[in-house]
């Protein structure tokens, strides 16, 4: 009968696991030969988004790991001057097969770029958000604009482009403009019961016709 083995490790000394930053590998990966000379590769993965006119020559390639390099076409693409095209490719360990990572657009050191985009509060004069602000207050956004002086400003503006100060009303003027305010409104009150009993003579013929088919 074999005899089974007791363990000799004392039961103090486990394993442990070792804490700290993770090893980084400081030797510069090398070039892939392979990799490298796969220009046409890279170029013909560009034509699924790309015209060939569009791909310049080829500017050169970056290492990027082990095995894994990125190739650079000038762009000749309308409104992209000093962008490039490039191709990331890469290959199994002992393998000579060839797969394309992706492919795209990047900007280049002296591309052409969307100027940087600013919120419109900040491009927003003063005198729109008051106004805006005073509309999603529900208030009245001229008087909102009145009490912070943009309407006095206004009024400056207009006479010193006139190049004469506005007539004051006299009392002529005012009593005009009241009867003309007051006229105004009988018109609207005479419009607005015309068309109250216009309406009540329509509602009074259908129940008319409801009652005689009936």
């Amino acid at each position: 009968m074999h005899e089974i083995e007791e363990d000799t490790v004392p039961a103090t000394e486990q394993a442990r696991a070792t804490f700290g930053p993770p090893r980084t590998v400081s030797r510069k990966p090398r070039v892939d030969v392979a990799l490298a000379e796969a220009i046409d590769i890279a170029r013909t993965a560009l034509a699924d988004f790309a015209d060939e006119a569009e791909i310049g020559d080829h500017i050169g390639v970056v290492v990027d790991d082990e095995r894994v390099v990125t190739h650079r076409f000038a762009s000749k693409v309308r409104g992209y001057g000093g962008w490039e095209f490039f191709t990331t490719l890469a290959r199994a360990p002992r393998s000579k097969v060839i797969t394309v990572c992706e492919s795209g657009m990047l900007p280049g050191e002296n591309s052409i770029l969307a100027p940087e985009w600013v919120p419109w509060m900040d491009r927003a004069s003063e005198e729109e958000r008051i106004r805006l602000d005073a509309i999603a207050a529900g208030e009245d956004p001229a008087k909102a604009l009145e009490e912070a002086g943009y309407g006095q400003e206004d009024e400056a503006e207009a006479v010193d482009e006139s190049g004469a100060e506005p007539k004051p009303q006299t009392e002529d003027d005012s009593e005009k403009n009241k009867q003309a305010r007051r006229a105004a409104k009988r018109r609207r009150a005479k419009q607005k019961a015309a068309r109250q009993k216009k309406n009540k003579k329509s509602g009074d013929k259908s129940k008319g016709a409801e009652a005689s088919k009936n």
